[in-house]
């Protein structure tokens, strides 16, 4: 499988459970496409991660179901904690971006 980066957002957003926040923490998030044989198609995957150093609440991440990180360009993803070290399973794509984001970059910059 070969994979190409197309975009790396980082940043520092809100988790929320639900429509209440637990806590505002770093993020850091890949978009990439990958190519998978034998069919030639092209899928995006989002990839990302969150600090989770110190957050008490973490085990409660990682059993929820309705978890949402608010990024710093205001765009909303769902996600689920996929380990202890903060790796996040985005659920879906990322919206589009609602305008240029200072934080946002194309990769290999």
């Amino acid at each position: 499988m070969e994979r190409q980066k197309l975009e790396v957002l980082e940043g520092v957003g809100e988790i929320y459970a639900g429509d209440r926040l637990l806590r505002t923490t770093t993020y850091h998030i890949e978009v990439s496409t990958q190519r998978s044989p034998p069919i030639s198609s092209d899928e995006t995957v989002v990839e990302g991660t969150i600090d989770i150093n110190g957050m008490p609440e973490a085990v409660v991440l990682a059993g929820a179901d309705d978890l949402t990180l608010r990024l710093e360009d205001g765009r909303t993803v769902p996600f689920t904690l996929g380990s202890t070290l903060g790796r996040i399973r985005i659920q879906g794509g990322l919206p589009p971006s609602p305008g240029d984001s200072s934080r946002s970059r194309p990769a290999g910059c």
